[in-house]
């Protein structure tokens, strides 16, 4: 089949060629001698266009056979050999018909990297699953010992805390003990003055100033004798 196609390319190639020569030449040539070359040329375009109609239909003959006992798809082998040496590569056929088939190697070479990439994906996947679980119980660790930390952290504050609350405690029983000492002390000491400032006042509420009256009398009537000043006013 590639032999064949090839073939029809190369023929179409040469007619399409030969067919725009012949569409190109009358419309410059003008001289009876350019007219003869391509009338010449188009005979030769025709030839070689029935020519590869032929081999084309000969083409076709290879896949009908004349024996009517054969299947329709029993190709013929000679047949394409004889072609082959006519066209003059006869060692084209024969390497074609002898190089094998890759779609076995193909199909081997296919089922090897598919399980080549599921072993990858299945180490890789294993892997991965030990990363995690290493990682997890690395993450768990952290927590643990994060965790008991905190607790010894939060065990030594909250003992620091009672502490304090204690300390203040006793503080503040001494600080009110020495407040109610010294609030007696005060009151002992107005007490104390109070009772001694009774008796004076009263001395001197009736004994000390009832005196010092007379005494200003006195000297007032001594400053009118001497100034002779009357008592009672003119």
């Amino acid at each position: 089949m590639v032999l064949l196609r090839s073939m029809l390319d190369r023929f179409n190639i040469v007619a399409k060629r030969d067919f725009e020569m012949e569409l190109e030449f009358p419309l410059i040539s003008t001289s009876p001698s350019m007219k003869k070359r391509a009338a010449a040329s188009t005979s030769k375009s025709r030839s070689r266009s029935t020519a590869a109609k032929e081999k084309t239909e000969g083409g076709d003959s290879f896949f009908a056979s004349s024996n009517p006992s054969r299947k329709p798809y029993d190709f013929d082998l000679p047949s394409f050999a004889a072609a082959a040496s006519r066209d003059g590569s006869p060692d084209l056929f024969s390497r074609q018909r002898m190089t094998p088939t890759p779609s076995s190697e193909m199909h081997t070479a296919a089922e090897a990297t598919i399980a080549d990439l599921k072993a990858s994906v299945a180490s890789g996947i294993e892997s991965l699953k030990r990363h995690l679980d290493v990682s997890h119980s690395q993450i768990v660790n952290e927590f643990d010992a994060s965790s008991t930390r905190l607790s010894k952290r939060f065990k030594i504050q909250t003992k620091a805390c009672v502490q304090l609350t204690e300390e203040a405690e006793k503080d503040y029983k001494k600080v009110a003990d020495r407040m109610s000492e010294h609030a007696e002390i005060i009151k002992a000491s107005y007490s104390e003055l109070i009772s001694q400032a009774h008796p004076t006042s009263s001395r001197v509420c009736k004994v000390s100033i009832p005196e010092l009256m007379q005494s200003m009398e006195k000297a007032i009537d001594v400053l009118r004798c001497r100034y002779k000043v009357p008592t009672t006013p003119v």
